[in-house]
């Protein structure tokens, strides 16, 4: 994959965060009941952790030569995943977690998998181990509270 198209997938990568991180807002904003008390944790932990890696992809994406999207409408229009549109029930909010980190990680495991030694191709590979490793939690998380319903 050429540096260019890494670049496009970093920024689509980016945007998908934007989204994620504004869909954990909502989520522990609207939770209710007594799911607020065990949710709110994991939302708000979950928040920090998402723009945390907003700010690693950022900075990937500007050592590597490129230039961020930086508006909420190009996020919005650039994302694969959806914004929020589940009716506030707890089941449908993990059920969506689950598909986003599931399509989070394809689009990370699609970047990292090139068999390429370059230098900036392992620096990519050494930003998103962390990215990936922090999704993977979140949808376990996800899956574990629809596995106690």
């Amino acid at each position: 994959m050429e540096m260019e198209d890494k670049l496009l997938q970093l920024n689509r990568l980016l945007a998908n965060f934007f989204v994620m991180y504004v869909k954990l807002h909502r989520y522990g904003w609207y939770v209710k009941g007594e799911q607020r008390i065990s949710l709110q944790p994991m939302f708000t932990s979950n928040i920090a952790v998402c723009k945390e890696h907003i700010d690693h992809i950022v900075e990937l994406i500007l050592a590597l030569g490129g230039q961020p999207y930086a508006t909420m409408v190009k996020y919005v229009k650039e994302a694969t995943i959806p914004e929020a549109t589940a009716d506030d029930e707890v089941h449908e909010m993990m059920e969506q977690l689950i598909s986003d980190t599931d399509a989070l990680l394809k689009d990370i495991d699609f970047i990292m998998n090139k068999n390429d030694n370059e230098q900036k191709s392992r620096f990519i590979l050494y930003t998103l181990t962390n990215v990936e490793r922090d999704l993977f939690k979140l949808q376990h998380e996800s899956e574990r509270y629809l596995n106690r319903r």
